[in-house]
């Protein structure tokens, strides 16, 4: 379209002035360069910052004025045989988070570094999603209760008894208010104590539930507000 419309204004210059259209015909050249460059794709290039893809290449600086590390699964680097579950702390020098770390961070809304206790995490993602059934206890189907039992004997070698009622006298009360990562929260869905899950952190728990299976909820919303009973520390020893 541009081109017709300096082809035109060209023929209409009159021919005794080679000058005058060879300075338009050279603007004309220059107009069209300058406008492709505009829509040329800029290339990518790494810089110095911590923004990345999200779940692409993640940039994590774990230690003040260490270089970044762009990870991805298939660079993750893990000490499995970590002296304690708070590895980010205890650990000098780890470098890579595997990368599910950080859609659990989102799910929680907390910063990543703020997941200490790695095997709580790999056991949520493990049984991340298996549907609920009733007396339930492998990744074909899981009740509430089992899952809870296995995640306190893994995460915090705790062992519960079977079901949500035994394991809620096995608690010691607290308050709302009080609840930190590894205490349960237990609800009345079918009478009684009938629902039971483990609290992380910021009102998020983990529990087995009816309709999704294993995942992550809010003690805030309205459905679990209703239904909340108690909350309780597990004894120790």
């Amino acid at each position: 379209m541009r081109r017709s419309i300096f082809h035109i204004l060209i023929k209409k210059i009159p021919q005794s002035l080679p000058l005058m259209r060879g300075m338009l015909l050279l603007c004309a050249g220059s107009f069209l360069f300058s406008s492709c460059v505009l829509f040329k794709t800029i290339p990518y290039t790494k810089s110095n910052t911590t923004q990345s893809p999200y779940f692409d290449n993640i940039s994590v600086v774990l230690n003040p004025g260490k270089k970044s590390q762009y990870i991805s699964e298939a660079s993750i680097k893990f000490i499995e045989d970590a002296p304690s579950t708070n590895y980010l702390n205890d650990l000098q020098g780890i470098e890579y988070i595997p990368n599910y770390f950080f859609r659990y961070a989102v799910l929680l809304d907390l910063e990543v570094e703020k997941l200490t206790n790695k095997k709580l995490v790999d056991y949520i993602h493990q049984w991340w999603a298996v549907p609920y059934r009733i007396g339930g206890t492998s990744k074909e189907g899981i009740d509430c209760s089992s899952f809870v039992q296995g995640l306190a004997s893994d995460a915090f070698g705790i062992q519960l008894p079977r079901t949500s009622r035994e394991q809620a006298a096995f608690c010691n009360e607290i308050s709302k208010e009080e609840l930190q990562e590894g205490d349960l929260v237990f609800f009345n869905t079918g009478g009684g104590i009938s629902h039971v899950g483990l609290y992380i952190s910021n009102n998020k728990f983990v529990h087995a539930s009816t309709s999704n299976g294993v995942i992550i909820s809010d003690l805030n919303e309205s459905y679990w507000q209703r239904r909340f009973v108690k909350a309780g520390r597990m004894k120790i020893g």
